[in-house]
């Protein structure tokens, strides 16, 4: 039975909801900003953790996994990137006087900064895990620092010196704050627990012992009577700062809270949630503080993580997964504006066989950019699909895509290039798709799946419908298949798994050539060598291995990462072995000799993805910190 395009009712129930074609091919001077050491552009802003107004309530501090950006608040427009950390910036405070704002990382230090210049003006380095929160006492003479080494520093401002430290927490702490009158310092963390400590002292006061909940937020009313917290449970406790007594529970229906946050007014309280994945929506509700009533519920694509008020009260932001931060107006709830450019994950990338276009599949976008002068083309959006995987056919016409509608999605997906037009699917999996590779011929496309079988599909080249047949379907594996590659002569089709194995399929036969079992972890990515005589495999049991395809042997001893083998890609003069890492880093070697030529070192969260340009000139690695670096070939010595 012939497999061709879904019915015409379900392409045009498809063409309905493709809301997101847009043509937006304009020059982002961003992508330049305080660039490391190699590359040419950023694509992304990074993941946004935290924001903050300035007291003056004119620009917007974000703290991102590639440093603070600086907005200005009316117009949305980009002012500044700091980038002194050399990790994730986690939070952000400012000084009562607003002349300085201090951020916390995962490298571990907080760093104050000039709020007028951007200056880095100091370096506090004490503790010894990730500073998850910091806050600003009310007279700004102390700073107080939580962290993932279970401890609060408190910091003296006159000297930047550690002036106590407060232990208690018997887990990562992740929030800290001082009440608005100065009298207690509130913190809350992993083990359960809600410490109130005076703020003069650093004597502990109360433990308020919430069982089995993890608390990830908490806030001062302004009034310093009441204290909010949310966390793991889906709930918002008010609790009374004077007593600990619990006052109110809002219950928000969402498995998590991220995020709460008082107006000026003490009046109405916001709170962030979402279910267990951040692939799906998030609610932002806004209570009434005195009653516990529901006054407004709004939502988010995809999960919101955090929420902050302009200081005259007028405006809520809030960030979300899906790449946006939205002002709201505090009165009517008319979204105002909407900052873009901050997606969760890079989690593909492919470039078109001209050089002249990178495919970057950002969660819930398919977004299409120009390398050469860092200008987004297209965005291919479409309400509640996901994009997970992207490959471009060997004409640079079509693009594949994986993903589907609520996170988890059966189908992989055909676009037209030029006009961002829905092609058709292929629809035959009985769970979600977890990789797709075309041939060199681009006749065909294999799919593999998470519950193991693999597909391959017949691709019409030459025709305005592309999509054809089933011809073979692959069954083995016994777990994810996460990786996919065919062999340059289009005989053979290579597949790595969760299993921990990789298995060679004959393209016309259908049959089952040989299985590898030597590695320890599940296989990542594949990639022949350039004549199809090796195979390379890279995997969680952080090595990258070399194996003769005529026999399966292992040709030499393992090469060793410190992290996870995520990605692997050749050069186009085949000299040269690319490796993505999960400890943010691209490996540059020898093809020959494995020997180590280059290190990129710019990503500050998992290379998950990583291409050469088809010219040679640059290479483009995609991370978990919301970017993909575009690095400058024709600078490296051994490229010359």
């Amino acid at each position: 039975m012939r497999r061709s395009l879904i019915r015409i009712t379900q392409l045009l129930g498809i063409a309905l909801l493709f809301l997101g074609f847009l043509a937006n091919a304009f020059s982002e001077a961003y992508t330049r900003w305080h660039l490391p050491v190699g590359a040419k552009a950023r694509l992304g802003k990074g993941t946004v953790n935290a924001v903050q107004y300035f007291p003056d309530g004119n620009k917007l501090a974000v703290a991102t996994a590639i440093g603070t950006w600086i907005y200005d608040a009316h117009t949305g427009e980009e002012r500044d990137l700091l980038t002194g950390h050399t990790g994730q910036v986690y939070s952000v405070d400012f000084s009562p006087d607003g002349k300085m704002f201090a951020t916390g990382s995962d490298d571990n230090t907080v760093l104050l900064w000039d709020a007028q210049t951007g200056e880095q003006k100091a370096a506090l380095i004490q503790h010894a895990g990730t500073v998850s929160s910091v806050a600003f006492s009310p007279n700004g003479e102390t700073l107080a620092s939580a962290s993932h080494d279970n401890t609060i520093q408190l910091w003296d401002m006159r000297t930047n010196e550690p002036q106590k430290t407060l232990w208690g927490h018997g887990d990562s702490v992740y929030c800290v704050a001082y009440a608005p009158n100065g009298e207690r310092l509130a913190s809350g963390a992993a083990d359960g627990t809600i410490r109130l400590w005076d703020a003069s002292t650093g004597e502990s006061l109360k433990t308020i012992v919430l069982q089995d909940i993890r608390v990830e937020t908490i806030a001062f009313s302004p009034d310093s009577r009441i204290l909010a917290s949310g966390g793991n449970d889906g709930t918002v406790y008010l609790w009374d700062v004077g007593t600990g007594e619990r006052i109110n529970t809002l219950t928000a229906r969402r498995r998590y809270i991220d995020c709460v946050a008082f107006s000026p007014d003490g009046k109405t309280l916001a709170s962030t949630s979402h279910d267990w994945h951040a692939h799906r929506g998030g609610t932002l509700h806004l209570w009434d503080v005195n009653t516990g009533a529901t006054l407004k519920t709004l939502t988010h694509q995809r999960r919101i993580g955090t929420a902050a008020y302009s200081p005259d009260g007028g405006t809520l932001v809030s960030e979300s997964y899906d790449g946006s931060l939205r002002f709201w107006n505090s009165s009517t709830w008319e979204l105002l504006k909407t900052i873009t450019g901050h997606p969760q994950r890079v989690l593909s990338i492919a470039y078109s066989p001209d050089s002249n276009t990178l495919a970057c599949a950002v969660e819930d976008k398919l977004e299409l950019w120009a390398p050469h002068t860092a200008e987004r083309l297209k965005t291919i959006a479409v309400p509640n699909m996901n994009f997970h995987s992207v490959a471009y056919s060997v004409d640079g016409k079509t693009v594949a895509s994986r993903g589907g509608l609520n996170f988890f999605g059966s189908k992989a997906r055909l676009w037209d290039v030029q006009t961002g037009r829905f092609m058709g699917s292929f629809a035959d999996h009985t769970s979600h798709i977890t990789s797709l590779a075309f041939s060199a011929d681009g006749g065909m496309l294999a799919s593999g799946s998470h519950n193991g079988p693999i597909r391959l599909w017949e691709v019409r080249t030459g025709e305005q419908l592309r999509v054809g047949d089933l011809l073979q379907t692959f069954v083995g594996h016994t777990r994810y298949a996460g990786s996919l590659a065919f062999s340059p002569d289009g005989n053979t089709l290579a597949s790595g798994s969760y299993d921990k194995t990789i298995r060679l399929w004959d393209i016309r036969t259908g049959t089952h050539l040989k299985t590898i079992t030597e590695h320890t972890g599940s296989v990542y990515d594949l990639v022949f060598s350039p004549d199809g005589t090796m195979l390379m495999s890279g995997s969680n049991d952080n090595t990258i291995r070399v194996w003769d395809v005529s026999t399966g042997e292992q040709l030499s001893d393992p090469i060793q990462h410190t992290g996870t083998v995520t990605s692997l890609a050749y050069s186009p003069d085949k000299r040269v072995l690319a490796s993505g890492n999960s400890n943010s880093r691209v490996y540059l070697r020898d093809a020959q000799t494995g020997e180590d030529l280059h290190i990129f070192i710019g990503h500050t969260s998992n290379v998950g993805c990583i291409a050469y340009s088809p010219d040679g000139k640059t290479f483009a690695s995609g991370s978990y910190d919301g970017t993909v670096l575009l690095w400058d070939l024709t600078q490296l010595t051994f490229n010359q």
